[in-house]
């Protein structure tokens, strides 16, 4: 992590009011997982061409994300059946600034993701009328009596493109808690370029050179194979193999 800090030193900042204009509720998302050891170089490699976010002097920010599902897991399995529309649930807390949002993160079958999602106090008990009339609103209404799921923690750091409307995040630390148990997935970085359209990324054009392969495996669906092994997994199955073979430990 020290290598890491030291790395961060060498981008022009950027905060949080600045990159408003990169919000990019309504994106496409291209993700990698790479190994912990891999990552100062790649940042080393794109130093000049994104500037990183600060927020009082801080550049690495934890994250706290609490997932809702049915009782069957019947979001899980959309996405585990290949659902090209489908979504996710979650309150989504920034820890350091305190804020909290729940979130309806769809993705539909071109393959953008769109982010609908409304500041809220705190993370409630159960769902409030509101929160039920917006999910409504931005959902087929397939699904009802949606309860927690998984929680999932880990650090982020946030870059944003010098020359193009594109977001770079890095999220590191992985640590999911659930009914089930908990997990900490040592070494794994799931890093995500998120643009408008598809356009010249630095980042992007690193990862094809160094023969890097794109991993569409979400966060969520990795927790809840993690700590629910009797759940029908066998879509994922290969990838886990081979995040096991790397060393990280998921299954």
């Amino acid at each position: 992590m020290n290598d890491i800090a030291a790395t961060l030193l060498h981008f022009d900042p950027i905060s949080l009011e600045e990159m408003d204009h990169v919000k990019l509720l309504n994106r496409i998302d291209t993700k990698y997982v790479v190994h912990q050891y891999k990552l100062h170089d790649y940042l080393k490699a794109i130093s000049d061409d994104y500037k990183l976010l600060v927020i009082g002097g801080k550049s690495i920010h934890p994250y706290e994300t609490s997932y809702l599902d049915t009782s069957g897991f019947h979001l899980y399995q959309m996405h585990h059946n290949g659902r090209r529309n489908r979504f996710k649930l979650r309150f989504r807390k920034y820890v350091n600034s305190g804020i909290t949002y729940f979130e309806i993160k769809s993705k539909n079958n071109k393959s953008r993701t769109i982010k609908n999602r409304i500041l809220i106090d705190r993370v409630p008990e159960i769902l409030d009328e509101t929160l039920v009339r917006f999910i409504g609103e931005h959902t087929p209404g397939e699904y009802q009596h949606f309860v927690p799921a998984l929680t999932v923690f880990f650090d982020r750091i946030t870059f944003v493109n010098k020359n193009a409307n594109e977001r770079l995040t890095v999220d590191l630390n992985l640590r999911y808690s659930g009914i089930s148990g908990e997990k900490q997935i040592h070494n794994l970085v799931i890093i995500e370029v998120k643009e408008e359209m598809h356009a010249a990324s630095p980042f992007r054009q690193l990862m094809k050179l160094e023969r890097q392969a794109r991993n569409y495996f979400s966060k969520y669906c990795m927790g809840v194979a993690c700590l629910n092994k009797d759940l029908k997994m066998n879509r994922f199955k290969k990838k886990i193999i081979t995040f096991n073979k790397l060393g990280y430990d998921i299954y």
